[in-house]
């Protein structure tokens, strides 16, 4: 069997519009675990957001890892071992904040409850607490309050500015962060050189593997290095053309099963 790690992006790839993984996809995913198969759950989500969906694939007792923060921790799901962990610079946390609030942009990160934010009732901030299914805790000053190693920090705003705030970012924070959107009103700030295939990579190795063993589904910009990363890069039906571009294959929607038809094609259809 060629592909022996799956991973997959969560919101628009796993999960439906209603944050749920359809009973097909999740069979098809219980049999390829059943066969041996590891599944990464890789996310821009915190690791707390991540971990109800994990519960629900048993990957806890299948086996399994959730890549949580763009590829900024990996841990085993059975042993709840961390194997891959990146730590945002701590000096660089105030320098982005300050960033966000000139751009009008809300800056947030993530204790081991849920989010921590200045401003609680922002609606893209309720849009990442809604996502995640974790609760908002709203503080004064959120550099100030940091104290504790953060994996990154999440800008969120209109989607109609974020384009030009993340190319100025860019610009700004250039060979010191990796910067990306993760959805038209997310912009992922991450340690540099962090992104999901980077991280995947790392854990291949330690499994004695390589990008030919790895088949990867994701629909948004941050899931492209993944994509051309992987064997067999699957790209979502409802994919950015970006993505679809990058793909080897493009299968169905997330409303309509898309990684469990992908699965079923590249992993179950394959001779053991």
């Amino acid at each position: 069997m060629q592909y022996k790690v799956l991973a997959l992006d969560l919101d628009g790839t796993l999960t439906n519009n209603a944050k749920v993984i359809t009973p097909r996809t999740k069979a098809a995913l219980q049999a390829a675990a059943d066969r041996g198969v590891r599944i990464v759950l890789a996310s821009g989500r915190p690791t707390v957001g991540i971990e109800p969906l994990a519960k629900d694939l048993e990957l806890d007792r299948r086996g399994g890892c959730i890549l949580s923060y763009n590829g900024g921790k990996i841990i085993d799901c059975k042993t709840g071992e961390t194997l891959v962990q990146h730590e945002f610079p701590p000096e660089l946390i105030d320098p982005v904040c300050t960033f966000a609030r000139y751009w009008n942009v809300m800056p947030l990160t993530y204790d081991a409850k849920g989010i921590v934010t200045e401003d609680a009732a922002n609606p893209y901030v309720g849009e990442e607490a809604r996502i995640n299914k974790i609760p908002a805790r709203q503080v004064e000053n959120l550099p100030a309050e940091i104290q504790w190693p953060i994996n990154k920090l999440l800008l969120v705003g209109d989607p109609v500015d974020m384009p030009h705030v993340e190319e100025l970012m860019q610009q700004k924070f250039a060979g010191k962060l990796s910067i990306y959107r993760s959805a038209p009103f997310f912009i992922e700030t991450m340690p540099l050189g962090v992104e999901k295939s980077a991280s995947l990579a790392l854990l291949l190795k330690n499994m004695g593997l390589g990008p030919e063993n790895l088949m990867a589904c994701g629909d948004g910009w941050n899931d492209l290095p993944m994509i051309r990363y992987a064997g067999m890069g699957v790209a979502m039906g409802n994919a950015v053309p970006e993505v679809k571009q990058a793909a080897k294959y493009v299968t169905a929607d997330n409303e309509h099963d898309g990684v469990g038809l992908a699965v079923e094609k590249f992993i179950l259809e394959d001779p053991q």
